[in-house]
């Protein structure tokens, strides 16, 4: 069953992409009521989401923060005006197991790779894999489901294993209006609506 089944009625859904900032999973939802404060988000694959997450609108370039505030059936509400706390060195972030392939290029280097994401927590995240020393110290990770590539910076390695920063490809704040948002989207489904179809005749002509 798709997101769209859940909900039944899809005048008004938006498709969207989360990834969640715990453990770098991705997942497709359908987008409820969406405004300046925040939306619902539709999945039968919602329970598996944690408290903080990014989304990304289709049509969208940039990741909206939220954070997860009330559960339903299949369905989760999420706010845009949560406040995020920033890691300190005397609290330190909860880092979560994880097996993840990556691809991996340097910023304004050519070497690509593929490696294993092993850890990860909302700010970062932890490479295993052979020559990761070829790797410059900028480089950007892409992670399945998620077609954005999220900035990074090596700031160890060690045995095999490279500790990376990550920069999160967020809105900037203040961010655009949703309504912009939105207005981008039904002009990108309007192109694709606009294109003519070939007319074929009984003749095959």
């Amino acid at each position: 069953m798709n997101n769209l089944a859940v909900v039944g009625d899809t005048e008004n859904l938006v498709s969207a992409l989360v990834v969640d900032l715990a453990d770098m999973s991705c997942l497709e939802v359908a987008v409820l009521d969406l405004n300046d404060n925040g939306c619902w988000i539709v999945s039968n694959k919602i329970n598996l989401l944690k408290e903080q997450i990014g989304l990304r609108i289709e049509g969208s370039d940039k990741l909206l923060r939220a954070n997860i505030v009330a559960y339903g059936d299949s369905a989760a509400e999420i706010s845009f005006k949560v406040e995020f706390d920033e890691p300190t060195e005397k609290r330190r972030e909860i880092r979560r197991p994880v097996w993840l392939t990556a691809v991996v290029c340097g910023r304004t280097h050519p070497v690509t790779m593929k490696c294993r994401v092993v850890d990860a927590s909302k700010s970062g995240c932890r490479l295993e894999g052979t020559d990761l020393d070829r790797l410059p110290p900028e480089i950007e990770v892409s992670i399945p489901g998620l077609n954005l590539p999220i900035p990074g910076k090596i700031v160890w390695r060690k045995d095999n294993q490279a500790g990376v920063q990550l920069a999160w490809p967020f809105e900037p704040d203040p961010k655009p209006s949703t309504d912009i948002l939105l207005q981008k989207l039904v002009e990108e489904r309007q192109k694709k609506v606009a294109k003519p179809k070939k007319k074929v005749s009984a003749f095959g002509r």
